[in-house]
């Protein structure tokens, strides 16, 4: 078997491994159980969105913690339909790491980045940039997170890369989240 096949199997494996995990946050984190600064977890995120389209991002993930740094190896599979697409869904590889590093009790930095690989069922991904913004890309991104007490927020930036294309387009936004929890 050549490289490509391994892969393949291995995203195979780490899809119905994965389709266990419950709909949107972390299951099996095993980080309260564990003696070891490694742990593993599961995660399933999906959205829809009405007119446009869904996502189902299955993933696992490898985590190691110490002290104020926190690293995150995830690897799994992402199922993408959107009205451009009027065949079957398209699936793809999924590889991420986070990096986060706690300043204090109430902000953190983080880096991360995602990429997706090509369509492993021939299936072409969105072409539109508008929704390239709500959808899994290929990007890499940082930024800085605060809790004050029920409010939580998140500053930052990231560049999607369109890896449709034989020379990647790449494209910077800024973000901001504010919650309000009661």
């Amino acid at each position: 078997m050549n490289k490509t096949s391994y892969l393949y199997l291995l995203l195979f494996v780490l899809y119905f491994n994965g389709i266990s995990a419950q709909e949107s946050e972390e299951l099996n984190n095993n980080a309260a159980e564990s003696t070891s600064n490694f742990y593993t977890s599961q995660l399933k995120t999906q959205n829809s969105y009405d007119g446009l389209g869904y996502y189902k991002l299955y993933n696992n993930s490898l985590n190691y913690t110490i002290d104020r740094l926190s690293i995150t190896l995830g690897a799994g599979f992402l199922e993408q339909n959107t009205i451009y697409n009027s065949n079957a869904p398209g699936f793809y590889g999924s590889f991420s790491t986070n990096v986060e590093y706690k300043i204090s009790n109430r902000f953190s930095f983080y880096l991360f980045g995602r990429y997706l690989t090509p369509s492993l069922n021939g299936e072409e991904r969105i072409n539109n940039p508008h929704m390239n913004f709500l959808f899994p890309q290929t990007e890499i991104g940082a930024g800085l997170r605060g809790n004050f007490n029920n409010v939580n927020i998140d500053l930052g930036a990231s560049t999607i890369f369109d890896t449709q294309l034989n020379q990647p387009v790449p494209n910077t936004i800024l973000r901001s989240k504010v919650s309000i929890g009661f």
